[in-house]
């Protein structure tokens, strides 16, 4: 699905969309998750940090926290982040000013599904939040598996459908009702935050673990947060 119409591409109005929302992006993603969004985050990064990465490509990096934390934990790390969208760039760069780990952080504009990096160059890609939204997903899990070298780890956070009825439809309801509406008040685009909710259930509906198998990789193990509104795929890369 898309966020706008069905005459521009995908990736175009992907582009176009966080570009719009991004001063807001932040303040929303806290408000809209009641801060479970950080909780999800510093437990992906210390999964992260388990790998003793030498180099991280945080691919949809987005407004940097991911990179940024990463950054702080690892010391020893050299971080890229790369994201379609200059708006959302450009807020990571404003947030890494004064930092103590700019040094080590490269931001760079790019495209998930041909990444403006090396073959082999880097000991764990991350995406969060950002797999969704790709036009083709395969080719970015293809691209992951190139920039990986071998025995690298692919960790993908992303909004999968939670588990139970009851909370299930509960989760339902706030996702189509509440989140638009709060969505629009602070952002002024209720298209975004009704596309947003409305492609979870299509990417937990697509096959990701399949296509990360499909693509070469050995899935190490799959970690749902909060009941399974989020998801943290975790995959070797084998070969």
């Amino acid at each position: 699905m898309k966020p706008y119409n069905n005459q521009e591409s995908k990736k175009s109005q992907v582009q176009r969309m966080f570009d719009t929302i991004a001063p807001s992006y932040d303040r929303l993603n806290h408000l809209l998750s009641f801060n479970f969004d950080r909780l999800w985050r510093r437990r992906l990064v210390k999964m992260v940090a388990e790998e003793r990465p030498r180099v991280v490509v945080d691919v949809a990096t987005g407004t940097g926290d991911v990179a940024l934390a990463i950054a702080h934990r690892m010391p020893e790390a050299k971080v890229v982040g790369i994201d379609l969208s200059e708006g959302m760039l450009a807020v990571a760069k404003e947030k890494s000013k004064g930092c103590k780990v700019t040094e080590r952080i490269e931001w760079l504009a790019g495209d998930g599904e041909a990444l403006p990096t090396e073959d082999g160059v880097a000991d764990v890609v991350t995406v969060v939040f950002g797999i969704r939204n790709f036009q083709n997903a395969e080719a970015g899990i293809a691209e992951a598996f190139r920039t990986l070298r071998k025995g690298g780890c692919y960790m993908v956070m992303e909004f999968t459908t939670p588990r139970g009825k009851i909370f299930g439809a509960l989760y339902r309801f706030y996702s189509k009702h509440i989140m638009p509406r709060v969505g629009a008040l602070v952002s002024n685009d209720r298209s975004a935050y009704t596309y947003l909710p409305e492609s979870i259930p299509e990417f937990a509906n697509s096959g990701f673990e399949q296509k990360l198998t499909d693509a070469g990789f050995r899935v190490e193990r799959l970690c749902p947060q909060m009941r399974g509104i989020a998801t943290i795929f975790v995959a070797r890369k084998i070969d």
